[in-house]
């Protein structure tokens, strides 16, 4: 390479058209994207055939055109004799390794740690990450809480909401490298994985957290769900493994052929807690590792939590740290954003946020919230219109009996229309009119409406993808804050100015 300078051949395997050697200085999915001397990987989406901006991409300086239609391909080619096609079978899966090459391979120069599961990545990754700072490996996390260097979350913006795309992946795994650090936790989804945005990087360590019905929309299938989910696992020196896990533990374990620690509460696994005894301040347990017991205090609230800190625990453990050591930083761990996240204004009563969006994290914070005294328990649960559709009404078969007053509303509708969304979820409901059972049909409304049924000493839950920035409504991405719609209502204090206003 000389001055960002490729010889094409070397780059992927396909068909070439065009100069032999050309400039890459970057590579990019999408058009509007495009700077002087970039590389355009026409990417075929549900909706958008990335083929359709060829013209734009050059016309804004791309210098590499990577697509899988090749009679297209060609035609460009004369008109643009000066710009080098490739066509291959795969265009995702080109993507990443173009990326990987543009940014010199930079997941080769830290500890990479992959997290995967239906419910807890956030959690695990946030645990993980706390714990390896507080051992001095100087880490980083992507994912749905966001992207952080080892010191604060950056301004790196993320092309999806949990594991961004190759290019974007390995522009922050350089910008980690750059700053001189050891190790990135990387959050990723069964999507990302399927749509080969991590091929390239070959991870340290494969955390499994859980596997329960979810994207299936997307994959068909729970038998492809837990596929995909299997295949991160192929690319993993080590693994760690939630043993009580019936769906996906026994695959990984059969599968995997590497260095492997399960864990787990339910008194079998190498790494296991027992006796466990949670409250508001924190929960204290007996953790047995190897045969070998140790008592522990953690600042965290709920069972499922002592879960997600073991897998932490075990992939600091498969890194090379001592039990001793990783003990000794616990108190330093910090939960993510928006789980299980007390809301410090001055209600009368106190406010809880969780990103529970699944039967099973909903489940999991409705027993953690118990360990909270309340006068009574109000919670708004959501329908997801973009998700399985078959999923709603379970939401409301979780909570049905569990709270004094219920809120069922609407998240992510996209296309969706909202009462359908609604009339999904309570359709669970054994008696979906009762007189505790309220709906409302926008997120914030829904906020607001469970404020107004609260009175002193409550516990309001807010659950749902209310956490991460936006709603999607339609096509679009609509800025969406949770906590600046929480301060709305207590300026306002009143529902009728809010709906004066346009909610998402």
């Amino acid at each position: 390479m000389n001055n960002n300078e490729y010889v094409i051949e070397t780059l992927l395997r396909g068909h070439y058209i065009g100069p032999s050697r050309q400039r890459m200085k970057s590579v990019v999915y999408d058009s509007r994207e495009v700077e002087e001397a970039a590389a355009f990987v026409c990417v075929t989406g549900e909706k958008v055939d990335g083929h359709v901006f060829i013209e734009d991409a050059i016309q804004l300086g791309a210098t590499i055109i990577v697509g899988t239609n090749e009679p297209l391909l060609e035609t460009y080619a004369v008109a643009y004799p000066s710009v080098s096609f490739i066509c291959v079978n795969d265009s995702r899966e080109a993507l990443a390794h173009l990326a990987k090459i543009v940014y010199d391979s930079p997941s080769e120069a830290l500890v990479t740690i992959g997290v995967t599961g239906t419910n807890g990545k956030t959690t695990v990754s946030s645990f993980t990450y706390s714990l390896l700072n507080a051992l001095s490996l100087r880490t980083g996390c992507i994912g749905t809480a966001g992207i952080w260097d080892d010191q604060k979350k950056t301004t790196f913006k993320q092309s999806v909401p949990t594991t961004p795309e190759a290019p974007d992946i390995h522009r922050v795994l350089a910008y980690f490298r750059e700053r001189k650090m050891k190790a990135a936790v990387i959050e990723s989804t069964s999507i990302a994985i399927e749509q080969k945005r991590l091929i390239g990087i070959h991870f340290d360590v494969a955390v499994h957290t859980n596997l329960t019905p979810e994207h299936l929309e997307f994959h068909g299938t729970m038998e492809a769900y837990k596929e995909a989910k299997l295949k991160l696992f192929d690319q993993a020196k080590r693994a760690v493994v939630n043993i009580d896990d019936p769906l996906m533990a026994p695959d990984v374990i059969n599968r995997f052929r590497g260095s492997l620690i399960t864990y787990g509460t339910s008194g079998i696994g190498d790494m296991q807690a027992k006796e466990i005894q949670t409250s508001t301040n924190g929960t204290s347990f007996t953790f047995s590792a190897f045969g070998e017991n140790h008592q522990v205090d953690a600042p965290i609230v709920g069972d499922y939590n002592v879960a997600n800190l073991l897998a932490a625990i075990a992939t600091c453990y498969q890194i090379g740290y001592t039990i001793e050591d990783i003990l000794s930083v616990i108190a330093s761990i910090k939960s993510p954003e928006g789980r299980f996240q007390i809301v410090e204004n001055e209600a009368p009563y106190q406010i809880v946020l969780d990103y529970a969006h699944t039967p099973d994290a909903l489940v999991n914070v409705l027993e953690a919230v118990r360990d909270v005294e309340y006068r009574k328990l109000i919670v708004m649960i959501t329908g997801i219109g973009l998700r399985d559709p078959a999923k709603r009404p379970l939401m409301a078969q979780v909570v049905d009996g569990k709270a004094d007053e219920i809120v069922v509303s609407v998240d992510q509708p996209g296309h969706t229309n909202r009462q359908e969304v609604v009339n999904d979820v309570l359709k669970g409901f054994k008696n979906p009119s009762a007189p505790h059972i309220h709906s409302r049909l926008h997120r914030e409304e829904g906020i607001h409406h469970a404020f107004d049924l609260a009175e002193p000493g409550d516990v309001v839950l807010l659950t749902g993808i209310g956490f991460g920035g936006y709603q999607i409504i339609g096509d679009e991405r609509v800025p969406y804050s949770e906590l600046a719609v929480i301060e709305d209502y207590f300026e306002n204090g009143s529902m009728d100015v809010y709906q004066m206003k346009t909610p998402c």
